[in-house]
Parts: C-alpha cells; sequence; structure tokens
C-alpha cells in the first residue's frame, strides 16, 4: 500500500470517527433527541421540494429520506435505511442515491421516485453525478478507481475513466463534469472535464504538488467557477486533527490559457460569487474579508466582527449573520456582500426559541433553491465525558423565503 493510500485510510478513519461517531461518541445526540438532521449530510431542493436525510438511534441506526413540500408542510418518507446514505440526486422525479453496505465492505447504489412507490437497485458502485444522459458512479477494487456512465434508457455501463483513489468529482457546470485526481509519483494535480457527448476525460489543467510528512489528504480540487467565460478553480487538503481546508484560488484565463493566482491561502472549500465578484474570508481571528472583482482584477477587503456565537454566512450577492441571544430568540440579519454592512437589513428574520442557559445554542444559513434555511444547533458542553467537542442535542431546521417569512421547519 502506498503513502498516499495510507493518508486517504487514515483521513477516512477519522473523518468517520468525528463525524459517524458510535453511541458513546461525542456528538451522538440525547435519548430524547434520537432524530437528526445533520449539517454535513447530503440535502437538495427541486420544485417547491427539500430532500433531507433524517438519522435515527433506536437500538442501532436507521438513514431516512424525506420529502418536505414548502407550502404546505407536508413531510413523506421516502425510503429508511439501516446503512448510511452518502450522497444523492435528483433526475427527473426519480432520486438516485448511495449507501455503504458496512457488512459486504461496498457501496451499492439505488434509485426511488419521488413518490416513494418504486425502488430500484441501480449498481454496485459509489454514485457521483448525473446529467441529461445517465449517472456516473466509481467502482474502487485493488487501489483504482473505475469510473463508469450508467444510460438511463439502455442501462448499459460504459467504463469512461480508470484512475486511483483520489479520483473524484468536483462539479457539474453548464452540463461539462469535472474531476479531479492527484498522483503522488508525478507530484500532479488533474483537473478533467468530460462535456455532453465525450467518452473520455479531458485534462483542463494540472498543478505540480510536493506533499510533505505533516499532510494527512491527498490535494484535491474542492470547487469551481467560470465567470465571464474564465474558470476559476480552488485546490487544496484537509489538514490537521480538525479537517480544516487550506486552499489556492487559481484563475484559467480562456482565451490565453494563462494561469494566475487568485487567493495564495484560502480557508474555505466553497468558491462564494455573484457572477462578477467572488467573496471570500480570511482567518477566524483577523476578521477580516475580503472582496475579488473579476472584471478589474482588484481586491478589497473590510472588517466584519461577528460577536458571541454570530455566523458569517456569503450567499452570492448577500451575506447572512445568524446569532443566538441565549434567551428566547435567533435572529438573521444581512446586507450586500464584499461591502461593510451596505444595505444592511437588521433581524430581518426572527425564530422564537427558547434556550436553556446549561446549553449553547448557535445558527447559520444555507440557500436551497429559492429558500433560506436555518439549521439552529444545541450542544452540551458541560458533560466532560464527550470530550471538548461537546454533545450534540438537537439541530432545528426553519425554512424562509427571501423576505424572511417562516414557511416550514423539520428536525
Amino acid at each position: 500500500m502506498n503513502t498516499i493510500t495510507k493518508r486517504i485510510l487514515s483521513f477516512i478513519l477519522v473523518f468517520f470517527i468525528i463525524i459517524f461517531p458510535l453511541p458513546q461518541s461525542v456528538l451522538t445526540t440525547s435519548a430524547a433527541a434520537n432524530a437528526t438532521v445533520y449539517e454535513y449530510s447530503p440535502m437538495l431542493e427541486d420544485r417547491g421540494n427539500i430532500y433531507y436525510i433524517q438519522r435515527v438511534e433506536n437500538d442501532g441506526y436507521s438513514y431516512d429520506i424525506y420529502r418536505l413540500e414548502v407550502a404546505t408542510g407536508n413531510k413523506t418518507r421516502l425510503l429508511s435505511s439501516k446503512n448510511d446514505i452518502l450522497a444523492m440526486m435528483l433526475h427527473n422525479d426519480t432520486l438516485y442515491y448511495t449507501s455503504y453496505e458496512g457488512e459486504k465492505g461496498v457501496y451499492q447504489t439505488y434509485s426511488v421516485s419521488i413518490d416513494a412507490k418504486d425502488k430500484k437497485t441501480i449498481c454496485n458502485g459509489y454514485f457521483l453525478c448525473l446529467d441529461d444522459t445517465g449517472i456516473y458512479y466509481t467502482v474502487i477494487k485493488d487501489e483504482k478507481s473505475k469510473l463508469y456512465k450508467r444510460a438511463y434508457d439502455s442501462k448499459k455501463a460504459t467504463l469512461i475513466y480508470t484512475g486511483n483513489m483520489t479520483f473524484s468529482f468536483v462539479k457539474n457546470l453548464d452540463n461539462t463534469l469535472y474531476f479531479a485526481q492527484f498522483n503522488e509519483a508525478s507530484s500532479k494535480l488533474t483537473l478533467y472535464t468530460l462535456k455532453p457527448g465525450q467518452a473520455k476525460l479531458a485534462v483542463l489543467t494540472t498543478e505540480k504538488i510536493t506533499l510533505n510528512e505533516t499532510e494527512r489528504t491527498a490535494p484535491t480540487v474542492s470547487d469551481i467557477a467560470e465567470i465571464n467565460g474564465d474558470i476559476y478553480y480552488q485546490y487544496g487538503a484537509h489538514e490537521g486533527s480538525g479537517g480544516y481546508w487550506y486552499g489556492t484560488l487559481k484563475k484559467l484565463d480562456s482565451s490565453t490559457k494563462v494561469k494566475s493566482i487568485i487567493v495564495e491561502q484560502s480557508y474555505e472549500e466553497q468558491i462564494y460569487n455573484n457572477g462578477s465578484k467572488i467573496f471570500y474570508n480570511g482567518t477566524e481571528s483577523s476578521e477580516k474579508h475580503y472582496q475579488y472583482n473579476t472584471k478589474t482584477g482588484k481586491t478589497s477587503s473590510y472588517i466584519y466582527k461577528t460577536t458571541g456565537t454570530e455566523s458569517f454566512n456569503i450567499l452570492g450577492d448577500k451575506t447572512y449573520c445568524a446569532k443566538a441571544d441565549g434567551k428566547e430568540l435567533i435572529t438573521v440579519s444581512r446586507f450586500t456582500s464584499g461591502t461593510n454592512k451596505n444595505n444592511l437589513v437588521k433581524s430581518f428574520i426572527k425564530l422564537s426559541y427558547k434556550q436553556k442557559k446549561e446549553f449553547d445554542y448557535s445558527a447559520g444559513v444555507k440557500k436551497y433553491g429559492d429558500y433560506l434555511l436555518i439549521p439552529v444547533t444545541c450542544m452540551d458542553y458541560n458533560d466532560t465525558s464527550y470530550g471538548w467537542r461537546g454533545r450534540l442535542v438537537s439541530i432545528t431546521w426553519y425554512v424562509a423565503d427571501s423576505d424572511g417569512k417562516i414557511l416550514a421547519q423539520f428536525q
């Protein structure tokens, strides 16, 4: 087993210990709140419905996929699985998802209709993405990762690419699929594309990266964006026991093919942008935030000091700050991204949420389709047996429209 494979397996083990703990571990929910929708779990929106995964603890674990109809608040359970659900996407009225079959030690991909009436086994393999013609999945064996495409109509599976265990899907951008892979022998990180009608991957660009002994995981491309015809991509790795992201943001000029560094050191995996400007944060301690103008090539910065448990969430051209008051209120404010509170709308969302003194509360803001989702997390840091990470008591999700009206909630 080579060095990079050992690093990957080591990271996977640490990741699952931190994120998917055993009942006595640090993130275990209380007995009273045994059903949880985690922030890291897959979630999506389609035609006014939100699809989410609920993990239920009851003499073991089960994983349930729900469809929430926002307009009515009705929740429909599409399926229940004893195996963890790791990915899901929609095509027309069919939801595709992957489970890890622990007893067999394999990944299995399934589909279920959105009315929950038709469930099928699709293939052995890890579901990565889909387009209008089929789904793409990988089969890992003997430290090799094989990418296949399975057509919707014929159900025929075609081998697209054979890579190593670092091979990963990055994004579907305007019907072009992007993939990445790191080769330890050559110290090269390669970004690939697969355009409609193509049967093989094409190399878009490469980066020369030399690993040091302290790095735990292989470098990868975390996100990609196309702005004004140019490609912006971010590559890096998760480091440290907390798995924090350290990356570099680059621009690939579409006409000259020249690459340039936009951000030398980035701390978030996603490229936040509004179609003309890119927004990113400095370190947590600096409280400094930046705006890069893709048309002028100039960068500006401003200071925004968060207080207490206040979160800072850049979502396109608007930035949202959510805060728990420690008593009975959760508030969300917003302002124009890249500015020092220009067009500030203070507390345009107010949630009545009773908070107990012995617990700690925090809130964030995410966006799915036209909806704002506000997860409110309750933590217990008083029980030292759970370590510094604390015990997760509950996560309650609120769904709001762009004006701040609460439409639905779920747990």
